[in-house]
């Protein structure tokens, strides 16, 4: 079994004060495991939500440098023992930009892998590529417990994504995200629930999904951080507040879904281009 704790929190203060949240959060999700926990992950932006373009590049971290919160970071990893994906961070990119920039440490507070976020959020009256460099490269990551493919937040409305990493090897997805209630949009809660529901079912594969929570800036995530089975089903979810998430992932079980109802087996990638 891979245990896996989605430490949920909005990322209301300053840098400092988000970065002791997640420590403590950290520290409540290793010593309340009833088992060892194999991988711990925050949200996107869980380090500092950028409000504009200029707040974006104020707060970017040069990743080529060290830094006190990839330091502490790796630091945490090493001293638990224990896998980790802090969110995500603005940081620096070229043209004057950011990147939506997240790592992943293993269980020695290495880096392991890296992603930029893809699929840039420019709808609804905003555009985050306005300021956000958009990624150009998916997230395979080889942790001891298998393999991980990762998106950001707005990466789940398009399916192709999940199902390229899972053709290429992926045993778990795994999502870090800044989703928000709605507004001007109607709310998104149950978009939410379908898309991280949907992507477990067709796909047939475990999805770790890790939400904000709360008033941040003029947006206001709602949580909603769960681990969902091959067959869609919610094994754990998170209430309205900061709070740890612990779900129990058994690879085995996927793979035997896989197998019984035989949908790589049975796909026709020959007829799916269409003829214009």
């Amino acid at each position: 079994m891979v245990q896996v704790a989605l430490c949920q929190m909005g990322s209301v203060g300053t840098p400092e004060e988000n970065m002791a949240e997640m420590e403590r959060l950290f520290l409540q999700a290793v010593e309340n495991s009833r088992a060892e926990l194999d991988l711990i992950v925050f949200p996107e932006y869980c380090y500092y939500t950028p409000v504009d373009k200029d707040d974006a590049r104020r707060i970017a971290i040069d990743v080529s440098r060290p830094h006190p919160f990839i330091d502490r970071m790796k630091e945490l990893a090493r001293e638990y023992h224990v896998n980790l994906i802090p969110g995500s961070f603005a940081a620096v990119a070229k043209d004057g930009k950011v990147s939506n920039h997240s790592i992943m440490l293993n269980r020695e507070g290495e880096e392991i892998g890296f992603y930029d976020k893809i699929h840039l959020f420019d709808a609804a009256g905003y555009k985050e590529s306005s300021y956000v460099e958009a990624g150009s490269r998916l997230c395979l990551v080889d942790f001891d417990f298998g393999k991980v493919g990762f998106e950001v937040c707005y990466d789940l409305r398009f399916p192709e994504q999940a199902r390229t990493m899972v053709l290429q090897g992926a045993d778990i997805i795994v999502v870090s995200s800044e989703f928000p209630a709605g507004q001007p949009l109607p709310p998104r809660t149950n978009d939410w629930d379908l898309l991280v529901r949907s992507c477990a079912l067709t796909n047939l594969t475990y999805v770790a999904v890790c939400n904000q929570f709360g008033a941040v800036h003029d947006d206001h995530p709602f949580g909603m951080s769960m681990v969902v089975d091959p067959r869609g089903i919610a094994v754990s979810s998170a209430q309205g507040r900061n709070c740890v998430v612990y779900g129990e992932i058994d690879l085995e079980y996927a793979r035997t879904t896989k197998k019984n109802l035989a949908v790589w087996e049975n796909r026709r990638p020959d007829v799916y281009e269409l003829e214009i």
